[in-house]
């Protein structure tokens, strides 16, 4: 069943105010997510049907990352990454070098429950579903059921391991996993925002 055009209209312009100008190929995939059913010529008439009304613009991207260097030179773009990067690292820190003594220890406790409970499972979205149009509630729901579940499968690793369930192999491991997803989901947008630089954008 092809989707309501109004709807499918409303959708499109929310997700480009939300994540911005973006490649034909990423909206669809978007689209795609919440409107299974919606064909190639039902974009290209959305787009069409879009661009006649004022709504959006299409553009060359000239400024268009050509490698991973310039690509994370765009900061603002990379927020997340460089965010849940020096969070896990700060978090991991926090946790071998404050004592539970220390008048400070509120950051261990504060860095740790971002640390296990919300960075993992944010990262793996990302890189495995980097299309997903998720409001912030869903995203922060999901993100905590996901690294619940990271937890416990690599707690389930460590407990079979010579290195056994202990606080300094239990941060080195969920910090190479957070720093791998989040480098993984990293050079995935890398790689969707090459294959051309023509963008999409609210006009």
């Amino acid at each position: 069943m092809p989707p309501d055009s109004g709807e499918l209209d409303e959708f499109a312009i929310a997700h480009l105010k939300k994540s911005g100008a973006t490649t034909g190929k990423q909206l669809y995939e978007a689209l795609m997510l919440k409107f299974p059913y919606l064909t190639e010529n039902g974009f290209a008439d959305l787009v069409q049907r879009l661009a006649e009304r004022g709504q959006i613009d299409s553009y060359e991207d000239q400024s268009q990352a050509s490698s991973l260097r310039n690509y994370l030179a765009a900061w603002e773009r990379n927020l997340w990454f460089y965010a849940s990067i020096i969070a896990s690292v700060s978090a991991a820190l926090a946790a071998y070098v404050i004592p539970p003594s220390s008048p400070f220890v509120f950051l261990r406790w504060v860095l740790g429950l971002l640390f296990v409970l919300l960075i993992p499972g944010y990262v793996a979205l990302q890189a495995f579903f980097p299309a997903a149009y998720l409001n912030a509630l869903d995203r922060f729901a999901l993100s905590v059921g996901v690294s619940v579940v990271l937890d416990m499968v690599l707690g389930l690793a460590l407990n079979y391991s010579p290195w056994g369930i202990q606080l300094v192999p239990i941060l080195l491991l969920l910090s190479a996993v957070t720093i791998c997803l989040a480098t993984l989901a990293l050079v995935r947008q890398l790689v969707a925002s090459r294959p051309s630089s023509r963008r999409i954008r609210i006009s």
